[in-house]
């Protein structure tokens, strides 16, 4: 049997993807087990109380951790090497060591946090995994981006679009981040307040600069991949890309509104926040202006759904996000609630649902085999749910927690705490049916990857009593 050359690829890499995915799938079990026990502290501070390792600072942390770390680094190494594979016409290259390095990324992680639920923990947003974990995090991410670098090296064609340039430079920009603001933080400490700038500056970054980029370059590839069309207005892709890369680092410092900081900081983070309506406006039109050209493959075709849900989500919650940066705006919200939407909204509503799509995308063409369609649509439905359930939570509890707060003639605690509980038992009901969406998917893609796990054990058992009988 003759294979073409796409499945020529597939097949090289279809161990190292099933290794990444599988293990994006145990890691978005913990993450949602974490973020339900954090949920469930908010309406019930006893919930677990009598366990040391489970209060909600050190579950709120690991959840966060292993959401961004276990679940987002494992999926952008599997889709990545999918995707710079198919673009190149290449196939993979180091198998093994990209395994091998996989595997310590993910032991890596789980030495970290039990670090923090051990409370060894730094206190920098989104490195606060032990000091002694991220030099093998380093080294295991920097051996897997070189593999994947190398595989685009070895395209057949000189020219590049879209997808590569956003996956590439996310790739690429991980690192960059992390070198940054390690060397501020820990090899040659920054003095006074310029530390914790650069370590909001860090934990933001990373939404802007490592998942968000993956997550358009993986759209910019999957919606003329499914629907047949090239991308309208194709040619203003450059533009966006280049202006999140430079104002997205600018634009999180908006964050500090209201901090003990110098006042110019937020300000341009302020003026960048409202400047980031090109790329938006850019990605929607590139996106939305493709796929509603025909209605009915987006509905038909379960995956393009998720990323075409994951695109909306991204265009209307970033213009709601350029709205808060505004200072008069920050005033009320800068210390309320409303900073988890802005989190949850780029993982849950933005990069998961386009993460969904790409694998219900990429694993029939990779395994083989095909996940029923009741089963992804039963996973959509209950993500979308959950989603917005979660988003609107936050976003009017926020809202209603912001402008309470500025109140200093109510009660704290009979007024405000009271005012946004039924807020905070909606978004425990939120991660409960996104824990069983998510759940479902992991069903999904393991009966898929491992359709029958002890097949191997099986055989062997009827080997050897066959040599017995012998």
């Amino acid at each position: 049997m003759k294979f073409t050359a796409e499945q020529i690829i597939d097949k090289s890499a279809k161990w190292v993807i099933s290794f990444f995915i599988a293990s994006a799938g145990l890691w978005l079990l913990a993450a949602a087990l974490l973020a339900y026990c954090a949920a469930a502290k908010l309406t019930d501070p006893f919930f677990l109380s009598t366990f040391e390792f489970f209060t909600y600072g050190k579950v709120k942390i690991a959840q966060a951790n292993a959401f961004v770390y276990g679940w987002g680094g494992n999926s952008i190494f599997a889709v990545s090497i999918w995707i710079i594979a198919r673009l190149a016409q290449a196939e993979l290259r180091g198998r093994f060591l990209l395994i091998a390095s996989g595997i310590i990324w993910n032991v890596g992680i789980t030495l970290g946090l039990l670090g923090i639920l051990d409370g060894h923990m730094n206190a920098h947003e989104m490195l606060e995994m032990p000091r002694e974990i991220w030099p093998l995090l380093f080294i295991s991410y920097s051996v897997i981006a070189s593999f994947i670098i190398v595989t685009h090296r070895s395209r057949s064609k000189h020219e590049t679009i879209a997808p590569q340039w956003f996956i590439l430079a996310s790739l690429l920009w991980f690192p960059a981040l992390f070198i940054i603001a390690w060397n501020g933080l820990e090899i040659n400490p920054a003095r006074g307040t310029l530390q914790a700038v650069l370590s909001m500056w860090f934990g933001q970054s990373l939404i802007w600069l490592w998942l968000t980029p993956f997550a358009l370059g993986v759209a910019y590839y999957l919606i003329p991949a499914i629907t047949g069309r090239p991308i309208d207005k194709y040619y203003l892709a450059i533009f966006g890309f280049w202006c999140i890369a430079l104002l997205a680092p600018w634009s999180v410092v908006h964050h500090l509104e209201g901090g003990p900081v110098p006042m110019w900081i937020p300000a341009i983070g302020t003026v960048m926040s409202i400047a980031m309506i090109f790329p938006i406006a850019v990605a929607s039109t590139n996106f939305h202006a493709t796929a509603f050209k025909d209605i009915d493959i987006v509905w038909n075709n379960l995956p393009l759904r998720f990323v075409i849900f994951g695109t909306l989500s991204y265009t209307i919650s970033s213009y709601i996000g350029v709205v808060f940066s505004l200072p008069a705006v920050a005033k009320l919200t800068q210390f309320s609630i409303i900073n988890e939407f802005h989190f949850n909204q780029r993982v849950y509503g933005f990069f998961s649902m386009i993460v969904f799509g790409a694998v219900y995308h990429m694993l029939p063409r990779v395994t083989g085999k095909d996940i029923p369609v009741g089963a992804k649509s039963f996973h959509f439905w209950t993500s979308a749910l959950g989603v917005l359930m979660l988003l609107l939570a936050y976003l009017i509890g926020g809202l209603t927690h912001g402008v309470l707060a500025q109140q200093p003639s109510l009660d704290w605690a009979s007024s405000v705490i009271a005012s946004i509980r039924p807020y905070f038992l909606i978004t425990q009901i939120a991660f409960v049916i996104l824990g069983l969406s998510q759940l479902v998917f992991v069903i999904n893609i393991w009966k898929v990857l491992f359709p029958n796990p002890f097949q191997f054990l099986n055989n062997s058992s009827n080997d050897s009593a066959k040599n017995a009988v012998a």
